[in-house]
């Protein structure tokens, strides 16, 4: 089993080249440090992991905003990055119905996941914070949005796997 450190410093988005994705265009890169991170993870929203505590967990919480150009899409990967004890595995979180991710649930399972060591990631699909799908799913009565639809059902899933094994990279100086 790994367990790899990142320096303190490496929590700069200055340091962090932007990622890399086929057909995309990377629109802004954050990297905030978070300190003594603790949380309650009940088995209910872990799935298929016990509960777990964690406490006292130091990581780096690097946001990519991007685009695919023409598609008036603006979708965002989050990654938590341990600073200590990082497994050498990454452990991608999901939504479930109409939401990709970026939620309470699945930053339930990011925390559970940073607590066993992984590297955490989530995309909110470019959809925003809506549970439903009315605000995005189509562009006019009738006319679904394909785009919006694909990004929700895969592009976006594509895309968030690329851009965190490339943060990853970036930050540890390894791969996941």
């Amino acid at each position: 089993m790994h367990n790899i450190t990142a320096p303190s410093s490496a929590c700069d988005a200055s340091f962090i080249p932007y990622p890399t994705v086929f057909g995309a265009t990377i629109l802004d890169l954050t990297a905030t440090p978070v300190t003594n991170y603790t949380a309650e993870v009940s088995d209910q929203f872990y799935y298929n992991h016990p509960s777990i505590s964690v406490r006292g967990v130091d990581y780096c919480n690097i946001t990519v905003t991007y685009t695919h150009e023409g598609q008036n899409d603006s979708i965002n990967v989050e990654t938590w990055l341990p600073m200590k004890g990082w497994n050498g595995r990454l452990q991608s979180v999901g939504g479930g119905g109409y939401v990709a991710g970026r939620f309470p649930l699945s930053y339930m399972a990011m925390s559970g996941a940073l607590g066993e060591g992984y590297v955490a990631s989530t995309t909110d699909a470019g959809l925003g914070l809506s549970y439903v799908p009315d605000p995005w799913a189509l562009n006019s009565p009738g006319n679904v949005d394909m785009y919006a639809l694909q990004n929700l059902a895969a592009v976006s899933l594509n895309d968030q796997s690329l851009i965190a094994k490339d943060v990853i990279n970036s930050f540890y100086g390894q791969p996941a």
